[in-house]
C-alpha cells in the first residue's frame, strides 16, 4: 500500500457541496449525477495517487478506476460521502458486471465503526512500512500488527492473482535469476523513492522493498565469499 498525501480538494467539489448542501438527496449518489464534478474529482485523485490503485498498487487511469470511500458509504452520514478526505481512486471501473475477489470490491462495507481501528488506511503515513513483501510477491504484516493483518485479510491483498502480478513486477526489475547489479539496484531505489508528480511505477512500494532485499542478499553473498577466501588463505 502506497501512502497517499492528500492535496487540496478541487474547487468544483467545494462548489457542488455548497450548491446542494440543502438538497434532500444530498449525498455521493447525487454527486454522481454531475459528470463534470466526477471527472474533475477522479482526475485529482489519480494525480495525487500517481495513477495507482489506493489499495492494490495496480496501475489505473480514468477508464479503469472508481471512486472508493475509505469509510464505507453504508456507515457514513450524507455529508461524509462527499468529503474529499474520505475518497480515493481504486481499481476497477464503476458498475462492473463482476466482483473482484480482492481490493475495493472485497473490502465492500468493511470496516464497521467498531472495527475502524483494524483498517490500515492508505492515508496513514506509516502504511508502507506496515506491510512486508517477499521476493515472490507475497504480502505479510509485521509481527503484532493486528490492523495490518486484518487489512490484508479483509481486502485479500494476498490473493494469488495479486501475488503473481507483484512477483512479475519484481522479476521484471531484478531479473528472474536476480542478476541486477548492486549499483543498478541502488540507482533504481533512488528513482522509485523520488518519483513525484508523475505516473508512478506499478507496485513501486513493493519494488523498493524487493530491491533492498536484493541488495542485502548480494552483500551477504559477498561477505560469505570474502570470509571463505580469508579462511582459505589462513590454512
Amino acid at each position: 500500500m502506497k501512502w497517499i498525501q492528500k492535496k487540496n480538494e478541487p474547487d468544483e467539489l467545494k462548489e457542488w457541496r455548497s450548491r446542494y448542501s440543502n438538497d434532500i438527496n444530498f449525498s455521493y449518489n447525487l454527486m454522481r449525477k454531475s459528470n463534470d464534478v466526477v471527472e474533475v474529482v477522479t482526475r485529482s485523485l489519480l494525480e495525487e495517487q500517481g495513477w495507482l490503485c489506493a489499495y492494490t498498487g495496480l496501475r489505473i487511469d480514468e477508464g479503469k478506476c472508481h471512486i472508493e470511500h475509505l469509510k464505507p458509504q453504508t456507515h457514513c452520514t450524507p455529508s461524509e460521502t462527499v468529503l474529499y478526505r474520505n475518497i480515493v481512486a481504486c481499481y476497477p471501473e464503476p458498475n462492473t458486471n463482476y466482483k473482484l475477489p480482492y481490493g475495493a470490491h472485497k473490502k465492500d462495507h468493511w470496516p464497521a465503526p467498531a472495527e475502524q481501528h483494524l483498517f490500515v488506511s492508505p492515508l496513514d503515513q506509516s502504511c508502507e512500512s506496515r506491510f512486508i513483501f517477499t521476493l515472490r510477491g507475497e504480502i505479510k504484516s509485521k509481527d503484532g500488527d493486528e490492523a495490518a493483518a486484518m487489512t490484508i485479510k479483509k481486502l485479500d491483498l494476498s490473493h494469488k492473482e495479486l501475488e503473481d502480478k507483484r512477483k512479475a513486477a519484481i522479476q521484471g526489475t531484478i531479473g528472474k535469476k536476480s542478476e541486477l547489479s548492486l549499483k543498478d539496484a541502488r540507482r533504481l531505489i533512488k528513482i522509485l523513492e523520488n518519483q513525484q508528480k508523475e505516473r508512478l511505477d506499478e507496485f513501486c512500494f513493493v519494488l523498493v522493498q524487493a530491491l533492498k532485499q536484493h541488495i542485502k542478499r548480494i552483500q551477504n553473498i559477498k561477505a560469505q565469499n570474502k570470509a571463505k577466501s580469508s579462511k582459505g588463505k589462513n590454512k
